[in-house]
Parts: C-alpha cells; sequence; structure tokens
C-alpha cells in the first residue's frame, strides 16, 4: 500500500471521527436545551461544508485515492437513507441523527435537505474537484445558506418578502456568498482563479433562486443556480 494511499485514507477516517463528535456534542446541547434543534442542525451543515476543505490536504497525485475525501460524505448517505426508513412505531423513539438533523424530528425529512447536501458535496468532491465551479458552489451552500436561515430566523415575520424566506436571509446568501465562495476558490484553487465581479453575480443569481426556492430543495436549487450562471460567466 502505498504512502500516498495511507495519507489520503488516514485524513478520510478522521474527518469522518470529527463528523460523529460534533453530532454528538451537538445532541448533548440540544438535549441540554442550551442550543434549538434549527441551530444544530445549521451547524451540522456548515460544518460539514466547511470539512470539505480538508480536500485541501489529500495527495492529489495517488491515482484514485484523493477521492477518498468523499468517503465522510457517502458513509453519511448510507446513515440518512437508513435512519429515514424507520417504521412507525421506532419513530416515536428520540434518535439522535434524527432529532440532530431535522426540523421537525421526523425520519423522512433526511431524504430531502440532508441528502441533497450530500449528494452535492459528492459531486464537488469528484467530478469538480478542486475546481472553480466546486468550491463556488461548495462556499455559498455551505456558508451563504447555511446562515440564512439563522439571521432570516432573528428578523421575525416582519421582513418576510417572498414566503418564509426573509429579506435580511437573502442578503446573507448574497454577501456571505461572495466571501465564502471568495474564500474557497482561493484555498481549493488558488489566488489566480478568484474573479470577484463574477462571484459576486454568480451570489446575485443564488440568493434570488434561494428566496423563491422551498426550504427542503434549496440545496438542490442554489447548486443549480450556480452552475448555470456559471457556465454562462466563465
Amino acid at each position: 500500500m502505498s504512502s500516498i494511499l495511507v495519507q489520503n485514507t488516514i485524513l478520510s477516517l478522521i474527518i469522518t471521527s470529527i463528523t460523529f463528535g460534533v453530532l454528538l456534542s451537538l445532541n448533548y446541547l440540544n438535549k441540554k436545551k442550551l442550543i434549538t434543534s434549527e441551530v444544530s442542525r445549521k451547524v451540522v451543515h456548515i460544518g460539514a461544508g466547511t470539512l470539505y476543505l480538508a480536500i485541501y490536504f489529500y495527495n492529489d497525485y495517488g491515482y484514485f485515492s484523493k477521492y477518498l475525501n468523499i468517503f465522510p460524505y457517502l458513509f453519511w448517505t448510507c446513515i440518512l437513507i437508513w435512519k429515514s426508513q424507520y417504521h412507525s412505531s421506532v419513530r416515536q423513539q428520540y434518535d439522535l441523527v434524527v432529532g440532530t438533523i431535522t426540523r421537525n424530528n421526523r425520519p423522512s425529512e433526511l431524504l430531502r435537505g440532508p441528502l441533497f447536501f450530500n449528494i452535492v458535496t459528492i459531486i464537488c468532491g469528484t467530478l469538480l474537484y478542486k475546481t472553480i465551479l466546486g468550491s463556488i458552489i461548495m462556499g455559498i451552500l455551505t456558508w451563504g445558506d447555511g446562515l440564512a436561515a439563522v439571521i432570516g430566523a432573528r428578523s421575525g415575520s416582519r421582513r418576510k418578502i417572498y414566503g418564509n424566506k426573509t429579506l435580511d436571509g437573502s442578503l446573507t446568501v448574497f454577501l456571505v456568498g461572495i466571501i465564502a465562495a471568495i474564500t474557497y476558490t482561493f484555498i481549493l484553487v488558488g489566488f489566480q482563479s478568484v474573479h470577484v465581479f463574477k462571484i459576486c453575480v454568480i451570489s446575485f443569481v443564488t440568493a434570488v433562486i434561494e428566496t423563491i426556492s422551498p426550504s427542503d430543495f434549496d440545496n438542490l436549487t442554489i447548486p443549480l443556480a450556480i452552475i448555470v450562471s456559471y457556465y454562462f460567466l466563465f
């Protein structure tokens, strides 16, 4: 077994272990009523997307071993599908994964936002590995969308502009999305690949699409909006 394969394997196992540690910590805080389920859900969202930056440390010269970066997300995809198949008799019991990741403590919710997020991350870790497009998608989806719900919830119903979406939340997607997309691109691709104006346009389009998207499907509509905008601009 080559040293590169060992390095990439160990890195994947470490990241997977971190995900379990974060989930257990959030579950403890949630049970102690120190945080709400919405906060724990968004911390999972932001944490998972931030761990995507770990692909920076993968050795690209190990043939296909660099794609081990998707192992944590494949692993959690299997867990989400498994947990979502609980029978009604089991749903009455508290479950760590369901209670921490979902809005309403329903196993079926795992097959929407959380599953879509994992699928997008897997695509960005393989087909879009260390590319500008993959970096922009993960930056805006992780931090722009992740913080939008938290910021938007604080503004209350008085600032709603479409459905349950608020002006503050949409501005968060736009502004934080720009910063995050630039940061991810700089780290994973390089400073020479950062096109600020184009990223601003993409982030604006994404903010508009996120505003009119159903909450359970924005983890799909946001990447699609970014992909379409990207191919018009780059």
